[in-house]
């Protein structure tokens, strides 16, 4: 079949203009049922958890002292002195899951590696080590918990220590 166009290309001659009609028509009745059926819904289930933003903290001061005193060099029993920090979580939990954790010193070697630096000698050390109880927990927001830091200093890092002060510096953090 051919279609005559005027000068104008959207122009299609009367005599055409119904034969073209009738073949949309004819191919859209010949389409499949698809078109006409009835659509169907279908339910989403969405759901989502948000998790607690517990922050802790240190409750003022906010710092301790673990003052080990006089130590005798020719002694045979630890050096031992404790303190207290005192946290607080609060969040949107009932309760939230602390950790203490520190970054052993101004003065350490590693991880874990304590020293005290002689006030004179700057490079002389004495080692000692530090414990936290609790040092992690789940406590009820809002509530004071008291952790218990005890320093000690063994006589084997005493021992042979030159006489004079010794000081250091821990930074104890809280998380969350």
């Amino acid at each position: 079949m051919a279609y005559f166009l005027r000068s104008s290309p959207r122009a299609i001659f009367p005599a055409a203009k119904e034969k073209f009609i009738a073949l949309v028509l004819v191919g859209f009745l010949g389409l499949p049922n698809v078109l006409l059926a009835a659509s169907v819904a279908a339910s989403m289930p969405v759901s989502a958890t948000v998790l607690s933003t517990s922050k802790c903290g240190f409750n003022a001061p906010g710092s301790t002292t673990l003052p080990f005193g006089t130590i005798n060099p020719s002694g045979i029993a630890n050096a031992t002195t404790t303190g207290s920090l005192v946290i607080k979580c609060a969040g949107s939990a009932p309760s939230a899951t602390f950790a203490i954790t520190d970054d052993s010193g101004l003065h350490s070697t590693g991880a874990g590696a304590y020293r005290m630096q002689h006030a004179v000698t700057a490079t002389a050390f004495l080692g000692y080590s530090v414990g936290y109880s609790p040092q992690t927990a789940t406590i009820p927001k809002n509530t004071n918990q008291t952790i218990t830091v005890t320093g000690t200093v063994t006589p084997a890092q005493y021992g042979n220590a030159i006489a004079g002060n010794f000081t250091d510096t821990v930074t104890v953090t809280v998380s969350p």
